[in-house]
């Protein structure tokens, strides 16, 4: 049964000075903030699970303690499913999207980490994979007044002797020019061996979008991420119909139902998701499982604390994905969490074979990293 959960807001403030473009064109950005779920059962058990906080930690870690833990007290931890159904329909009337399936996907993940710990395998077989191994793309070129073309080069270039096989630079903070010198000297980098992505953060207007896609086309662009509002399916699918180069996302949205409209829609080309806001494992499995039956490939997002990282791993060798986002700048909330260090090997992230997430917080890192107001 489970007995107690309690949220814990952490915060690191060491890659503040970095932005997309949408922190670009806000005038402002947040530290890096993730709201993490400690979930104790009956017997003992504990799990953990990581919400999507990007600014909004106060609130979410709110509606975790007040609206969902009342929900889940003494109930059998076991029941995942059932426990998803009864907090979703629990909170329709001011849920369905943002911080409520935040908190639901904290929970949830927690959940999975603790029914690993039980049976003592890893999420990943208990959700039926074998894929032990994802290639990893790295997210890197943002925006900072210290990075100029050279050290974005060089950026690039150590991800390149690390063994990563795609990089994936931000675009949409500068001019359309500006931004095309920095994906050509990525490109002088790189060269034919590695694949280049970009990353507009839902910032261009469609006909922005269209004339930056023609131009990323004559560059061989991997995929164009989240080139408009994520509202905007029907004109994504217009960009999708018009571009040569795929279009990815979005993974600024929701469950399986806005998942579901956005496929349908043929509104992207590659589908994006996160373990930390789109409701969890449980629903990340669903979206995944979705997208085969489409036709669609997934590519888990990431973005945020390690906790998320490994939960998207799971879910990723479980629907045997042949990609996965991956983040090398400075990130304690991600390195300096678990007691284990993450395992790369040659570009690909390893799934681990211990039970539940195969990752232990290190003693004293909620106290360490508890954001100060």
């Amino acid at each position: 049964m489970i007995k107690d959960i309690r949220t814990y807001k952490l915060c690191y403030e060491g890659i503040n000075e970095e932005r997309d473009a949408l922190a670009v064109k806000a005038l402002a950005e947040h530290p890096m903030e993730i709201v993490v779920t400690e979930i104790e059962t009956s017997d003992g058990q504990v799990g953990y699970g990581e919400s999507l906080a990007y600014g909004c930690s106060d609130v979410v870690k709110v509606t975790i303690d007040k609206i969902l833990k009342p929900l889940l007290l003494n109930e059998d931890e076991e029941l995942i499913e059932n426990l998803w159904d009864k907090m979703y329909k629990a909170t329709l009337r001011f849920g369905r999207r943002g911080i409520v399936i935040a908190g639901i996907s904290g929970i949830d993940i927690a959940l999975w980490d603790i029914m690993g710990k039980k049976t003592k395998k890893p999420i990943y077989k208990l959700l039926g994979g074998a894929k032990k191994k994802i290639r990893a793309y790295i997210t890197g070129g943002y925006y900072s007044e210290k990075k100029d073309l050279e050290r974005l080069k060089d950026e690039v270039a150590y991800y390149v002797k690390m063994g990563f096989k795609g990089v994936k630079i931000k675009i949409g903070g500068k001019s359309m020019n500006e931004d095309l010198e920095r994906l050509k000297a990525v490109k002088e980098v790189v060269g034919d061996d590695v694949r280049i992505a970009v990353d507009a953060n839902n910032v261009y207007t469609f006909e922005e979008a269209l004339k930056m896609g023609k131009e990323l086309e004559k560059l061989n662009i991997w995929f164009f991420e989240e080139p408009i509002q994520t509202d905007l399916l029907d004109l994504s699918a217009e960009l999708a119909k018009a571009l040569e180069v795929p279009i990815a996302g979005y993974e600024t949205a929701y469950t399986r139902w806005e998942f579901y409209e956005i496929m349908r829609k043929k509104s992207v080309d590659i589908v994006q998701t996160d373990a930390m806001w789109t409701g969890g494992i449980s629903e990340m499995m669903k979206i995944g499982n979705m997208a085969k039956v489409m036709g669609y490939p997934l590519i888990p997002h990431y973005s945020a604390g390690g906790i998320s990282l490994i939960a998207n791993l799971h879910v990723a060798s479980a629907l045997g994905t042949e990609w996965i986002e991956m983040h090398l700048r400075r990130n304690d909330l991600r390195d300096k969490i678990f007691k284990e260090q993450i395992e790369i090997d040659d570009g690909h992230l390893v799934t681990p074979d211990r039970p539940g997430l195969g990752y232990t917080l290190r003693e004293g890192v909620l106290e360490e990293y508890k954001c100060k107001s």
